[in-house]
């Protein structure tokens, strides 16, 4: 009897069955066929706000004295975590509720104070990662949502294309079982053109450069990541021509970060600092004048003369100073041997030159201090290779560690020690003050 009624149902069954698959197949065809946004043009026409009077840093007169400068003036603790050898070097960090996570291409880790480092389950190639310094990785602190700036091939054209990976809640991702691939994660946002200097400024909303038609940075622009344009910032340098030909790379140097919830950004051969107040308005922060030092755009894409010149090549940033580093084209006449009057050589010189904001005032360090004096725990001096929502991080070899710290039996210097104790000399060093 169960056979007959089974016979009886079966046609009706899948006829059903059957008008189920269709209309899942035809709302996957719909779905497969809406048309891909059109980003649309500027919402807003950049405000430059002329009410502002930027703070002058004196990079000019600073550099003509030697003044050693505190850790203890620019911050008040001091981390030390232990991050993996040179075999996967770290290229970029960014703060999270709970420590740090550090890329160390290709792998990303979580570290935190005193515990074991975490595999974040992201996991993709070395090559996936775009090969530009300090822009790969960024973290939401409210929505603890990572974004991944990685590239793929594309099978069909051959070239690479750039895209923003947005990963689940980090708690979520630290407490899988199985790695996540790029390719598996929903969110995924094709850059319409190459945007190699990125920086996160909130959910869905990133800031890069903008050039003109000769190849020079201009500005920066605010965008979604739909591909939307938000607004354009231009920022002016000096009448440039085409770069054309010249025998060595220039010493192009720019910068966008976040202080606070501000973006900031220095452009090559432009001596201001500018912020992003809002989606439409930016204002002159500081001024770097070099004086007589300054190297211009003319002279050096042109191949002038770059003796006793001298030009940025990095800048940081947290709530208390700036720290700006320089190069000084020497003078060599050894060409010029026969001649007796000929002048003397000159070696090449980096400085590094803090800003201190409350005192306003601009020290250029002895050169042989090699960063700023360590008074919170006597270790190594410090010098900051990056920064990140507020904290300022070094990375150093553990042997570098282990050679150059002097314990003296200081209290102040009773974690350090502890750590020395059980640092592995193989291993990298991340220093973070704050």
């Amino acid at each position: 009897m169960n056979k007959q009624l089974l016979l009886i149902l079966l046609p009706a069954l899948l006829s059903a069955t059957g008008c189920k698959q269709q209309k899942v197949s035809e709302t996957e065809g719909t779905t497969s066929k809406i048309e891909a946004h059109q980003p649309l043009p500027p919402k807003y026409t950049a405000r430059y706000d002329k009410s502002v009077t930027p703070v002058r840093i004196d990079i000019e007169r600073a550099t003509a004295d030697s003044v050693p400068v505190n850790l203890s003036k620019v911050a008040s603790s001091i981390e030390y975590f232990m991050v993996g050898d040179d075999k996967y070097p770290i290229t970029d960090v960014v703060a999270t509720n709970e420590g740090f996570i550090a890329l160390n291409q290709p792998k990303l880790y979580l570290y935190r104070k005193g515990m074991k480092r975490k595999r974040v389950g992201l996991k993709t190639t070395y090559g996936n990662w775009i090969n530009v310094p300090g822009t790969k990785i960024s973290f939401d602190t409210v929505t603890t949502r990572l974004y991944a700036h990685l590239k793929r091939i594309n099978q069909e054209t051959g070239y690479g294309e750039e895209y923003i990976a947005e990963l689940p809640p980090l708690d979520s991702v630290l407490a899988r079982v199985y790695y996540l691939y790029p390719d598996s994660l929903p969110d995924r946002y094709f850059l319409p053109s190459k945007k190699s200097f990125l920086r996160y400024l909130s959910p869905g909303k990133y800031v890069t450069q903008k050039e003109n038609k000769d190849g020079q940075d201009e500005g920066v622009t605010l965008f979604h990541l739909n591909g939307d344009t938000i607004c354009t910032f231009i920022a002016g340098i000096d009448p440039t021509t085409k770069r054309g030909q010249y025998l060595y790379q220039p010493p192009f140097f720019d910068k966008i970060y976040r202080h606070g919830d501000q973006i900031t950004f220095r452009l090559s051969f432009c001596d201001t600092i500018y912020r992003i107040r809002d989606e439409q308005t930016y204002y002159p922060a500081y001024v770097t004048d070099f004086g007589k030092l300054r190297l211009t755009a003319i002279e050096n894409i042109q191949g002038k003369e770059r003796k006793n010149k001298a030009w940025m090549t990095a800048l940081e940033e947290n709530a208390k100073a700036l720290f700006i580093q320089t190069y000084k084209e020497g003078k060599s006449t050894q060409s010029g041997w026969l001649d007796g009057n000929r002048e003397p050589d000159m070696p090449s010189e980096e400085r590094q030159i803090v800003y201190l904001k409350s005192d306003k005032q601009t020290f250029a360090l002895p050169v042989k201090a090699q960063g700023l004096t360590n008074d919170l725990d006597g270790g190594l001096p410090f010098w900051p290779d990056g920064q990140t929502d507020g904290y300022l991080y070094m990375i150093r070899p553990a042997k570098e560690l282990k050679a150059k710290i002097k314990l003296t039996g200081s209290p102040k210097q009773k974690e350090l020690k502890a750590f020395l104790d059980s640092m592995d000399e193989k291993q990298n060093v991340m220093i973070v003050v704050k």
